[in-house]
């Protein structure tokens, strides 16, 4: 009885540390964070402040607090309400989109945290958002609206390069800036390529012009054919041909030979009389 007792004991601690170890397990669970390859952990509290990517920590509650940055690509457009004036002083309205995205070195990722780590995406983007319209505005001031619509990639190099530096302030890179539309309200960039139009339209009337005048010339040396006056009869055609008549069809000689025979028939003729 005594053995039977000691064995349920036995039974009931385990039972008990098997359940203090899951309860263990379940709390470690809930305080170890881990951080995705889109992602990156900040835990500030005791110990200081550390960027946690790529793998776990642990995240000691009342005494350490973890707030997680995303390392994605943002994508938003850049499109200011007012129109921008550029170097000739034409009022214009461009619509872009940026893509921009949080550097992924620890020092950039400790900065984009001071800036942005409990700001919303919205008021993150709003914020990129009006930094990117004061440069964009800057750039156009400088340019042409004919560099603008003829020379996109100019636009986005220059933004890159001008905006690389504040961007760096904030931790972050830009990946890309497309411009998608420019517009005016005057019709600048619509009579802008009238002039071009206007003279391909006219080479090409030139050059069916030309091709109507050789067809002309064609026709009409065509029309040189000699019409015959039924069969036997005869005709004379432009630039002295003789066309002749006869049963079988119709014969054509130019005068130089018409010439040729007639002179055979004279020499022929005057050999005959000699002979008589």
């Amino acid at each position: 009885m005594f053995e039977m007792s000691r064995m349920v004991e036995i039974w009931i601690f385990a039972g008990l540390g098997v359940m203090v170890l899951l309860f263990l397990m379940s709390g470690m669970a809930r305080l170890y964070r881990k951080a995705g390859p889109h992602e990156a952990l900040i835990v500030y509290g005791l110990g200081g402040t550390r960027v946690v990517q790529g793998h776990g920590t642990l995240v000691l509650p009342m005494v350490q607090v973890c707030r997680d940055l995303s390392l994605e690509l943002m994508s938003f457009d850049v499109a200011p309400q007012q129109d921008l004036y550029t170097k000739q002083g034409v009022a214009v309205t461009v619509e872009a989109v940026a893509q921009i995205k949080v550097k992924s070195d620890r020092e950039s990722v400790l900065t984009a945290a001071e800036q942005f780590l409990t700001k919303s995406d919205q008021e993150r983007e709003a914020l990129i958002r009006l930094v990117m319209e004061g440069h964009l505005r800057g750039i156009i001031g400088q340019l042409t609206v004919e560099e603008i619509v003829k020379q996109p990639e100019m636009v986005s190099d220059r933004m890159r390069g001008t905006c690389a530096e504040d961007m760096n302030k904030m931790g972050l890179e830009v990946i890309s800036f497309t411009i998608k539309e420019v517009r005016d309200k005057n019709e600048y960039i619509t009579n802008m390529g009238k002039p071009d139009v206007a003279r391909i339209k006219r080479d090409a009337d030139v050059a069916t012009g030309s091709g109507s005048r050789y067809g002309d010339q064609a026709r009409a040396g065509a029309a040189g054919i000699c019409r015959g006056q039924g069969a036997g009869g005869s005709g004379t055609c432009a630039g002295g041909n003789t066309v002749s008549g006869q049963a079988g069809g119709i014969t054509a000689r130019s005068g130089s030979e018409e010439g040729a025979i007639s002179g055979s028939h004279q020499t022929s003729a005057g050999a005959g009389r000699q002979g008589v």
